[in-house]
């Protein structure tokens, strides 16, 4: 069938070709290269089989995946260099909304990525999102991508001249895009609805144009094309039989008009490629290796056709020649042009891109600074262009600024602390330019109202203020020797907080602190009671604590994921000092007032805590996971400042002052002086899936007697050093995260198990 198909092909392109040379004038080749999601990965095969026989496409077309194909190519790419593309990007990372946790700026990691839900406040209307990926990382590789040609806004100046179509989704109409921003139109091109965001381009609303003009050979004709060559990788409409779901339904319906728009334009067409790519979809993204081959075998195919062809067409005329554009790696700058702002200020931009006129950049370093801007979370999007030559060269920044207001909602549940919802209110320069107050609530059984308000400082923000305040209403559970829990009490916690902290840097920050806590402490289940005394006991009715602290910090996190981190670093040292401490017994027999009241420390109490959680890669799916932590302090165990302590033990910590221990109860020690250390490996069975195993203890023995050889060794149930192990299940998911657990310490009999679903407070 083929050889038939090859010859009448043949056949038919001779006629055609002596029919032109007649008229003396080379025919001319277009290129359509159709949408198709992942699947347009098979275009690279075709196009490395033209390349092979010699045959230089003199116009090319492109929609969705097909632009960006046809985008690239058309500007020079090779086929190999595509074919590099598409095997070693991140596809995990383009195709998302959420960069990764190191590109946060410091003062925003605490709360991104912990939201299922997102909404503005714009114009007065609270709105949904217009797509759920903004795409940043996507723009972020076009610009790069594209830089040989940010001048050329004439896509007919191209090596090879291009055009891609998008969809007005306002008129429903095709939209030619051959002008402009290369990046930006390639991203219009594939503004899938409802998962990319629309594109604004000339006053128009565009979305992928696949579901107008998937086969864009009406375009390619206009430009001049007398023998048109298509690659298809779409789809045809389902059969009767396939149709079993409201889904498939649905998306049938979706392409109805596209679908046969396609059939009218493929009939135009002389030499159709149609890779054999059955078993795989429009997101099979992470099968790029298995489609590419697809479409290399498809290639191979015409490759035979392609040289008869390109050899008619060299007796007629020579073909057309591609220069590909130079690449520079590093540029210098005399200027930095922002457009798109109009609450953020130049100077907010400038201080966060550190830009110094005639400083040189490479094309890294452009990324990681538009990283670190994008990464204050003030901005929906930034792309940049750089225009010009060396002497005279400007680096053009587009932003998108994100609404001044925005509600986030998520939930979670663990069996250690139950379930709620968290509802986050966030006001970006409301109250005064290069500002953020946040509002947050925990609506659950144990609840927490945490308010705070950050102001960048400076011309170039390299400092800020940081006011902050919460309270929290939480249970504290005692334990009997065998870690049985045998009361609670219930917490009233409140705090604020003031700090002055720099800002210069993307993922560490130092500065000064000052603190004020008040926590009051009331039966729940059961009562606490002292028997010291033979056949006499009293129960402790309420506790109440307050103190204040100042201190100085420094944090450092570059971890990569917040819930399944498999690169980065976390650290936080801390140096504090009391101001100010008074505490209170309220007990059953008042004789015993004055007794428990003089255990509080009142004299000034001196702390160190320092921190680190290291991930060691050891392959792309296994990772060591280690973390250590230190805590000293001049208070011993026997005083009753209740905040000075850490609570120790359970699977998810759920107060500032806590620390997990896998294998005890939760929050079950108390402790002013210990180390606890860990040590553990991941790996990822399946893509989102991860097994993870531990090894951990907690001593308030070495090192803590060997640095403060006078501190008062802890006592956890008659041990100095406990130690467990624990082994989880976790995986991503649409709905968050989700991790089960067990764990048993080493001293004890039986296991603890937890169930955690979702973005944890």
């Amino acid at each position: 069938m083929l050889i038939a198909k090859r010859f009448y092909l043949i056949c038919f392109l001779v006629f055609l070709m002596f029919h032109l040379s007649a008229q003396n004038e080379r025919p001319k080749i277009g290129l359509v290269l159709s949408g198709g999601g992942a699947k347009g990965i098979a275009h690279i095969g075709v196009l490395k089989a033209m390349e092979e026989a010699g045959l230089t496409p003199d116009y090319i077309t492109g929609t969705s995946m097909g632009s960006i194909m046809g985008g690239l190519y058309s500007i020079g790419y090779s086929a190999d260099e595509l074919a590099e593309l598409v095997t070693t990007v991140d596809w995990d990372q383009i195709l998302t909304n959420k960069i990764t946790l190191d590109k946060v700026t410091f003062e925003e990691k605490s709360y991104y990525g912990r939201y299922l839900l997102d909404f503005y406040l714009k114009d007065k209307k609270l709105q949904l999102p217009s797509g759920v990926i903004e795409g940043q990382a996507l723009m972020e590789l076009f610009s790069e991508l594209t830089r040989p040609v940010h001048e050329i806004t004439d896509f007919s100046k191209f090596p090879i001249p291009f055009t891609c179509v998008a969809a007005n989704i306002v008129t429903g109409d095709p939209v030619d895009l051959n002008h402009g921003s290369l990046a930006l139109a390639m991203r219009a091109s594939m503004a899938i609805p409802t998962v990319f965001t629309p594109v604004k381009i000339d006053g128009k609303l565009l979305v992928d144009g696949g579901l107008v003009r998937n086969v864009p050979v009406d375009e390619i004709k206009a430009m001049g094309a007398d023998i048109i060559i298509c690659v298809f990788v779409g789809t045809d409409l389902a059969q009767e039989e396939d149709l079993k779901s409201a889904v498939k339904i649905l998306t049938q319906s979706a392409f109805i008009t596209s679908a046969f728009d396609a059939k009218k334009q493929l009939e135009q067409c002389d030499i159709i490629v149609r890779p054999d790519l059955n078993g795989y979809s429009t997101a099979s993204f992470h099968d790029a290796a298995g489609i590419l081959e697809r479409g290399m075998t498809a290639g191979e195919q015409y490759v035979d056709i392609f040289k008869q062809l390109a050899d008619s067409l060299k007796k007629i005329g020579p073909l057309h020649k591609v220069v590909k554009p130079e690449i520079q790696n590093s540029y210098v700058f005399d200027s930095i042009e922002i457009v798109g702002n109009k609450v953020i200020t130049n100077d907010f931009i400038l201080g966060k891109m550190k830009f110094k006129p005639g400083e040189e950049f490479t094309i890294e370093e452009i990324n990681k600074r538009i990283d670190f801007t994008y990464g204050t979370q003030y901005f929906e999007g930034i792309t940049y262009e750089i225009i010009g030559e060396k002497g005279h060269r400007v680096l053009k920044l587009k932003v998108v600024e994100r609404p001044n207001i925005e509600f986030r909602f998520s939930y979670y549940y663990d069996s250690e602390n139950k379930g709620g919802i968290i509802a986050n209110a966030t006001f970006r320069n409301v109250i005064l330019n290069s500002s953020r107050l946040i509002f947050e609530t925990d609506f659950s059984s144990q609840p927490k109202i945490f308010v705070d308000y950050f102001k960048y400082l400076g011309k170039k923000q390299n400092f800020a203020l940081g006011l902050s305040g919460l309270y929290n209403k939480n249970d504290f559970p005692i334990y009997d020797t065998t870690g049985v829990r045998t009361s609670i009490y219930s917490s009233d916690y409140i705090s604020g907080g003031f700090k002055i902290q720099s800002t210069n840097l993307q993922n560490s920050t130092y500065g000064v602190e000052l603190n004020w806590s008040d926590i009051v402490l009331n039966p729940k289940v059961g009562v606490l009671t002292d028997n010291r005394v033979p056949n006499y006991s009293y129960q402790i009715n309420q506790i109440k604590y307050t103190s204040t602290h100042m201190g100085a910090f420094y944090r450092f996190n570059n971890l990569n994921d917040r819930y399944f981190p498999t690169r980065g670093m976390s650290s936080d040292i801390e140096v504090t000092a009391s101001i100010n401490s008074n505490g209170k017994f309220i007990i059953s027999e008042e004789i015993w007032n004055d007794y428990y009241n003089s255990l509080f420390e009142k004299n000034t109490i001196k702390g160190l805590e320092a921190d680190i959680f290291p991930i060691i890669p050891i392959s792309k799916k296994f990772v060591i996971l280690s973390k250590a932590k230190l805590k000293l302090s001049s208070l011993d165990n026997s005083a009753q400042n209740i905040t000075e302590f850490d609570f120790v033990g359970g699977f998810t910590p759920d107060l500032v002052n806590a620390n997990e221990y896998y294998g005890a109860g939760k929050k079950e020690y108390y402790l002013a002086n210990y180390f606890y250390g860990r040590l553990g490996a991941q790996y990822e069975i399946h893509r989102n899936i991860f097994l993870q195993a531990f090894f951990n203890l907690v001593t308030t023995d070495f090192p803590v007697t060997f640095l403060n050889p006078d501190v008062e060794m802890g006592n956890m149930w008659g041990e100095t050093t406990r130690y467990g192990y624990a082994a989880m299940i976790g995986m991503k998911s649409a709905i968050g995260p989700i991790k089960l657990a067990v764990a048993k310490d080493h001293f004890r009999k039986g296991l603890r198990a937890s169930l955690i679903i979702g973005f944890h407070y």
